[in-house]
């Protein structure tokens, strides 16, 4: 079955970037084919920052590049994800209506099902790597219970909600047979790992864990 070309730019943080893997193993679950020129594209998608102004403002403009592209008729769609549309969707939606659509963080399976595709529960870790084959980043956790005054991150990404144990060793198995030897790991707050689910925090155990790993050299 045909299914469109997608290109996919990933701005800010590395959990962006591990959100962007997994869409991609997503997409090519679904056959779709994924092209690394925006130009060779029929549908751009951005998976946007919104943390601090300088991360706004390159989101903005990415989005504005798409646009552009969608008007000269390279683009036939522009899909805006991710935090900046997390935190902001009303407000770009009115400002930007060139966008066909707009998806806050993690939404993987509403993307598919826009794009008439679906959600494929047993490729939830087979990630799409976007780093070099010898590492890889991997998000324990998501939000933070904390509410500074400084940072946005509990409004946009929600409480602390850690990965279970055994769904990470399956995903650290999965990238060690794709050629991972380094593992950075990455949350919002790390030390805080496994509280919400073992009432205490287990970040020591996992890492211990996770090291017993076939073919994992560092963490």
């Amino acid at each position: 079955m045909y299914q469109h070309k997608i290109h996919l730019t990933t701005l800010g943080c590395a959990k962006n970037l591990v959100d962007s893997e997994k869409l991609l193993g997503q997409l090519q679950a679904n056959n779709f084919e994924i092209v690394k020129n925006i130009k060779d594209a029929e549908v751009e998608i951005i998976n946007t920052c919104g943390f601090i102004l300088d991360a706004k403002k390159e989101s903005i403009g990415e989005i504005m590049n798409a646009i552009e592209l969608k008007e000269n008729g390279t683009l036939k769609k522009v899909i805006v994800v991710g935090c900046l549309s997390q935190r902001y969707k009303e407000e770009l939606k009115e400002e930007l209506p060139e966008v066909d659509v707009f998806f806050g963080t993690e939404a993987y399976s509403d993307i598919l099902n826009y794009l008439n595709a679906s959600y494929q529960s047993d490729y939830l870790y087979r990630r799409s790597k976007l780093t070099e084959k010898h590492y890889s980043y991997l998000k324990i956790s998501e939000g933070c219970d904390h509410k500074c005054s400084f940072c946005a991150i509990p409004l946009i990404r929600g409480k602390h909600v850690s990965v279970p144990i055994e769904k990470l060793i399956d995903e650290v198995k999965f990238l060690a047979s794709n050629g991972t030897k380094e593992l950075l790991v990455v949350a919002q707050d790390s030390t805080y790992y496994g509280y919400d689910l073992y009432k205490k925090r287990k970040i020591d155990y996992l890492l211990n864990k996770l090291s017993e790993v076939e073919g994992i050299e560092w963490i």
